[in-house]
């Protein structure tokens, strides 16, 4: 099991945060070593944290609180700036150094000695994963977002109308249909446009344009001929959201339904 020594001001700790972080750090097999530091009573930091440091059986890392407390003032700038020196010749420049940010800290208050290495905000949901990798010298193991191959975002007329904004991440789709419930059609009354992509267009010419029930009675739909294209999105204007809508290539594919509420 690696170990990660953290130096902490007393002053984050009142309500048990750096305990916790510790705490949650243990669960998945790191062995943390806590260190406050209270600057007020005038001891060096590097006297203090210098013997477990150095040793490499003491520690395999060491990380740093940063937060206005450990680093607002600049006698605690100078003497963390002087321990992270020391600690690299101490233990080489490959030795893990990592700035735990709580929240949002000055950039520059930051000692460049973290800047250039490796620090995480506990308000990223991969934090743990973040320093344990750097305790066991490897990328971390964060399986990537999967995003689907279109795009929908939700936006407002100047008179308060909703417009759906649908466009391809890649490829086209040409013809281009938009559906929504045929029984939420009067509610709705449903149109479309096209316009570059994030533009609510306010007017504007499509080719080959229809609409029409589905032959199932269920939908909607609105189809043109103009493309859509990364870059050239179509706005599905409405009173309302609809329940659903399906969007995609008129006759082919992709076509894609989804839920609107």
């Amino acid at each position: 099991m690696k170990t990660l020594w953290i130096t902490y001001s007393w002053e984050d700790n009142k309500n048990g945060d750096i305990e916790y972080i510790a705490q949650e750090l243990e669960k998945k097999e790191v062995s943390v070593k806590l260190d406050r530091w209270n600057i007020q009573a005038g001891k060096r930091l590097w006297e203090q944290i210098d013997r477990f440091i150095s040793n490499p059986k003491e520690c395999n890392a060491w990380a740093i609180i940063a937060t206005q407390n450990s680093l607002g003032s600049e006698p605690c700038k100078e003497e963390v700036a002087y321990a992270l020196d020391r600690a690299l010749n101490s233990r080489g420049q490959s030795f893990p150094l990592i700035g735990i940010f709580p929240s949002s800290v000055d950039k520059g208050l930051i000692p460049s000695a973290i800047k250039t290495r490796l620090y995480v905000s506990l308000k990223d949901g991969d934090w743990i994963e973040r320093i344990k990798s750097a305790l066991e010298d490897r990328a971390p193991n964060i399986p990537r977002p999967i995003f689907e191959p279109y795009t929908i975002e939700i936006r407002k007329t100047n008179d308060g109308r909703n417009a759906i904004e649908l466009r391809p991440r890649a490829g086209t789709w040409a013809p281009f249909i938009c559906a929504v419930p045929l029984n939420e059609k009067d509610k709705l009354k449903p149109s479309i446009l096209s316009g570059p992509k994030g533009n609510i267009p306010m007017g504007g010419f499509l080719t080959m344009t229809g609409e029409g029930e589905s032959e199932d009675k269920k939908w909607w739909f609105m189809f043109a001929g103009n493309e859509a294209t990364p870059t050239m999105s179509y706005f599905l204007f409405c009173n309302e959201l609809p329940s659903q809508i399906v969007f995609g290539v008129n006759g082919g594919q992709p076509q894609f339904l989804i839920s609107m509420k």
